[in-house]
């Protein structure tokens, strides 16, 4: 009777352990690090996701701004976006002009008003052309007039020179358009262009408060009138999975499916409008063009059946730390996840090992750091047996902005890798992941 208490307990107690682990986490995020308001674009075979670099408080960014990168939107890697300040931008968005030029509109966090620069790649280097005004703005090309628009937060269409002959083409405004219609509006507005209709989209509510959400409305004109969309909002609050926040989004389609872009806060530092994630939905369009929330997406290649070209062999691995601050735990950087990690206390080295079982043959590694843009002093180092350690990449003695060393491509042998972060601008160690990249097997 004794023994058939047992393990009655036991089962209790991993049917427990199992429902909580499902409201542990929340929506995974696409990227590692606090991004927000994505502007997602395809250049080339390339996806694009621009975003306003975050976590800078208590006024928002301060850093430095990344457009990420993707072949396959798994892989991602972040590149600065050359000629734009190290700070002041926010919502970065971008279109390809008749010219091939691309022309990036922006808000500068200083003045609330918007502005374009103009440069030759996506990436850069941009030059600022002029002052727009307006406030989050975000180009759109009617593929019915093939004309360019520019959507403002202030309830204004910028029809934008298009002339490709002219010189202010795409950067200055050739007509001021009121948008027409009922409906609630608040910022981070989107446009785009399905069967006949016109979606206006936008955030509602405020970033910093649990009412933000993603709206929408419909015209049969680009000027409107636009009537408000049936079961609005799209996405909002969700407590019971986590996401707080939702707003600021952008739309794609990919393989005949669509999916939102936008952020959600960060849920250990909610509510706040500093702290935010990118994070991805799919949504469906019924008969009449309604738009209706499909599902929460946590791994966007998984959802598309688009694969790696490596494999995580520090997945679920057993992982070691010299120490670690409360609810931060080591064991973050192997679970998969972009919004939990391991944070040291202040002023305090970390050094961290993982186990990968066995021998392994690696074709490299990658170490998100908290911020990809701050500064730090590490070394990476491996070993057949935790005993004799070789050393793979060393920026102990001269700190180095971590976007620049996050990524190692090269071959090597081991089962231990021990990163050992002795200082950064924050005087912590703070990782979200570490990933060792072996081979997929075939299936």
């Amino acid at each position: 009777m004794k023994n058939g208490y047992i393990q009655f307990f036991k089962c209790f107690l991993s049917i427990f352990l199992l429902s909580f682990s499902f409201n542990v986490f929340s929506q995974n995020p696409m990227l590692p690090g606090y991004y927000a308001d994505p502007s997602i674009k395809k250049i080339d075979n390339k996806y694009y996701l621009y975003v306003t670099t975050d976590g800078y408080g208590p006024f928002g960014n301060d850093g430095l701004t990344f457009v990420w990168i993707s072949d396959n939107l798994v892989d991602w890697k972040p590149e600065p976006l050359e000629g734009l300040p190290n700070e002041t931008i926010w919502a970065p968005a971008i279109i390809k002009g008749k010219n091939e030029r691309f022309y990036l509109y922006c808000q500068n966090s200083i003045d609330y008003t918007g502005y374009v620069w103009v440069g030759d790649l996506p990436t850069g280097p941009f030059k600022k052309v002029d002052h727009l005004g307006g406030f989050d703005l975000e180009p759109f090309q009617d593929p019915v007039s093939k004309k360019i628009y520019v959507i403002s937060a202030t309830q204004e269409l910028f029809e934008m020179d298009n002339d490709v002959s002219s010189p202010t083409y795409l950067t200055k405004i050739a007509r001021k358009i009121s948008l027409k219609g009922n409906f609630d509006f608040t910022e981070g507005p989107y446009m785009f262009y399905r069967n006949g209709l016109y979606y206006l989209m936008w955030a509602g509510g405020r970033c910093w408060e649990k009412s933000y959400n993603v709206r929408y409305a419909v015209s049969k004109n680009v000027e409107g009138p636009y009537t408000d969309g049936k079961d609005n909002p799209i996405i909002q609050t969700d407590e019971k999975n986590r996401i707080i926040g939702p707003g600021h989004n952008s739309l794609m389609e990919i393989d005949n499916r669509y999916f939102l872009f936008y952020h959600r806060e960060d849920n250990s530092r909610a509510p706040t409008c500093n702290y935010r994630f990118p994070c991805v939905s799919e949504v469906s369009f019924d008969e009449n063009g309604n738009i209706k929330l499909l599902k929460y997406i946590d791994d966007l290649g998984k959802s598309l059946n688009h694969k790696s070209k490596y494999a995580n062999l520090a997945l679920h691995k057993d992982v070691f730390a010299n120490t670690e601050a409360s609810e931060f735990s080591v064991q973050n950087v192997v679970d998969g996840k972009n919004d939990t990690r391991w944070t040291t206390p202040v002023n305090q080295s970390g050094i961290l090992t993982i186990d990968l079982g066995q021998i392994q043959n690696a074709k490299g590694m990658e170490v998100d750091f908290e911020y990809a843009d701050k500064w730090h002093t590490f070394k990476i180092e491996i070993s057949p047996d935790n005993i004799n350690w070789t050393m793979l990449s060393d920026h102990s003695e001269q700190a180095i902005q971590a976007y620049k060393a996050m990524y190692i491509n090269q071959d090597f042998k081991t089962r231990y890798v021990r990163l050992t972060i002795l200082n950064s601008e924050d005087r912590t160690a703070s990782v979200w992941e570490v990933k060792v990249f072996g081979e997929q097997q075939a299936k």
